[in-house]
């Protein structure tokens, strides 16, 4: 059977959707990436390229992947030598004998997200193997693409320089060289992601904790990313780790200018660095912070109750009284 047509049979499934699972804390949205990733990329080369030691490499990390969620891979087709079978063998592996059955297994153990991350990664691979522009194995992969983008929740910035490609019926190499660049980058992309909902859903379930650990790994992959070190920050608050809040927002002011977000809540990252600067003591620190998040917001009430309680730590009772009644007058209430 022709390779292409084969194809344009088999995109035409669409997985079953199932309840999600709880994510663990490790980023299983990141392996299910790599899994299709490597797996499509080890069965293209499979057909395409005599380098066994390279098709080796990329199914070996393909198999651990799958090791990681729990599933067992078959072994790559046997190749006979001949490119056109050997392309239609390598289709029915990827989107029967593997695709499919691992995008069942994703939804019953993790849902349906998970399971569309997997199939993206695993089904834009295909473009090497069978890109053409304006051709219709080629639509019916962006739109595959495009529909599983939604389930998967990835924005548009992961996908959309490589669907306008195929759109404007760009040149094989310039497809090409984008896929590699999406499959460098949405691993790492999806990662932080997850790391970042984790974290958020920890701190709104007051575990504090947990929380900053999540925000610890996302740091760990974007040390130079302020919202990280902001919301590290805001959970070490919660905990009394007042040393390693300031630092974490002493952080975020340092990278304050590579985020339009945390430039917009530099009143509030003061705020709470002088807070903790009061909590230890830090009196003189924490007044010229709470000092500057008032001038960054006039009617920042909180801030100027907090500095107005440092003040009287400090024993000058009028700036203190002064303050307090500003911050009543902001928001009736609350100095009580």
């Amino acid at each position: 059977m022709n390779p292409r047509y084969y194809l344009a049979i088999l995109f035409l499934v669409v997985l079953p959707i199932g309840l999600a699972a709880q994510s663990s804390s490790e980023s299983n949205k990141r392996v299910c990436w790599e899994l299709g990733s490597k797996l499509s990329l080890a069965s293209v080369l499979h057909s395409e390229s005599d380098d066994k030691a390279l098709v080796e490499r990329q199914f070996a990390l393909a198999t651990r992947a799958a090791s990681e969620l729990g599933i067992e891979l078959p072994e790559l087709p046997v190749k006979t030598g001949k490119k056109v079978e050997d392309s239609a063998t390598v289709l029915r592996y990827l989107l029967a004998s593997t695709g499919n059955p691992i995008g069942r297994i994703l939804v019953e153990k993790f849902g349906p997200e998970h399971a569309a991350i997997f199939e993206i990664a695993l089904k834009s691979n295909i473009l090497l193997m069978l890109y053409g522009p304006g051709e219709k194995e080629t639509a019916a992969i962006a739109r595959v693409i495009r529909d599983r983008s939604d389930k998967a929740k990835l924005p548009p910035v992961v996908l959309s320089k490589l669907l306008q490609l195929i759109d404007q019926q760009a040149s094989y190499d310039d497809v090409k060289k984008e896929l590699f660049a999406v499959h460098d980058f949405a691993p790492l992309f999806i990662a932080l992601r997850e790391y970042t909902e984790n974290g958020e859903q920890a701190y709104a379930n007051k575990d504090y904790l947990g929380s900053a650990a999540e925000f610890t790994k996302a740091i760990a992959l974007d040390p130079d990313g302020p919202e990280s070190y902001f919301s590290r920050g805001r959970a070490y608050l919660q905990l009394g780790k007042n040393n390693e809040a300031i630092a974490d927002y002493t952080k975020v002011i340092q990278l304050k200018g590579s985020s339009e977000t945390v430039t917009r809540n530099l009143p509030l990252v003061y705020h709470n660095r002088g807070l903790c600067y009061g909590l230890i003591s830090k009196y003189p620190l924490a007044i010229a912070d709470l000092t500057k998040a008032i001038q960054l917001r006039p009617d920042y009430a909180s801030a100027y109750k907090v500095r107005g309680l440092v003040y009287q730590k400090m024993g000058n009772l009028r700036a203190a009284k002064a303050d307090l009644a500003s911050a009543e007058r902001l928001q009736p209430g609350i100095t009580k």
